[in-house]
């Protein structure tokens, strides 16, 4: 199986000047991923969903709940926009699955959660989707992963 590398390093971004936590893919940040794959889509510049900068606390919750789950299916927001640093803007999501020892991200989209659902609560996130096809499935070790995203989402 073959395997990616995650890391999270400071760097900066299309819209922020000051060097901030980013998740990196195989040596190129994820946002630039997606850009080069969408680049009609607006997803350069984007950040990960930093606990720091989510004000929030049922977003918090909600995030740190998702990363650290054990069930074998998960949606989790790994992007979102860093005007407003929330799940109400554009929030990139991977469904992530646990197998042995490796993480996969399956599936990377944009979540279409309605402004009606967010209002009743967050668990909407991920229940509706827009699946970017052209992104690849990406498999990642287990520790490596916990490693690195423990950065952002501890």
């Amino acid at each position: 199986m073959k395997q990616n590398k995650i890391e999270v390093k400071k760097l900066k971004s299309e819209y922020c000047n000051d060097k901030h936590l980013t998740i990196v893919i195989d040596g190129v940040p994820l946002d630039v991923i997606l850009h080069n794959l969408y680049p009609n889509n607006r997803l350069l510049g984007l950040v990960p969903t930093i606990l720091d900068w989510i004000d929030n606390i049922k977003e918090k919750e909600l995030i740190k709940l998702r990363f650290s789950s054990l069930k074998d299916e998960e949606v989790l927001p790994i992007l979102i926009c860093p005007d407003d640093c929330d799940l109400w803007c554009t929030v990139i999501v991977a469904k992530v699955l646990q197998k042995n020892e490796f993480i996969i991200w399956d599936k990377i989209g944009i979540d279409k959660s309605s402004r009606e659902k967010l209002l009743n609560g967050y668990d909407c996130i991920g229940s509706k989707v827009k699946w970017l096809d052209k992104a690849h499935s990406l498999t990642f070790n287990i520790d490596e992963y916990n490693t690195e995203l423990n950065k952002i989402y501890a």
